[in-house]
């Protein structure tokens, strides 16, 4: 696996997940060990669906729009 950030490899790591409360908990996720990147399965998701959110919102922002130089009809 490639990491999305540089682009190099993403190797299975062990980590400990010490926010519970009840314990430890162990998960397995990729990290790149170039980076540090860190992709569990519960992070990607949410990735996922923030990238998309930001696509839409840089799409929203770049649209054209008249420029201050460019004639726009008031209406008069």
């Amino acid at each position: 696996m490639r990491c999305p950030r540089c682009r190099q490899l993403m190797v299975v790591d062990h980590f400990t997940d010490m926010q519970l409360g009840g314990g430890p908990l162990w998960l397995r996720a990729w990290r790149c060990v170039s980076c540090g990147e860190v992709i569990e399965p519960g992070i990607a998701p949410q990735r996922l669906a923030q990238r998309s959110r930001m696509t839409r919102l840089i799409e929203r922002l770049t649209r054209r729009s008249p420029r201050i130089s460019e004639s726009v009809p008031l209406g008069v």
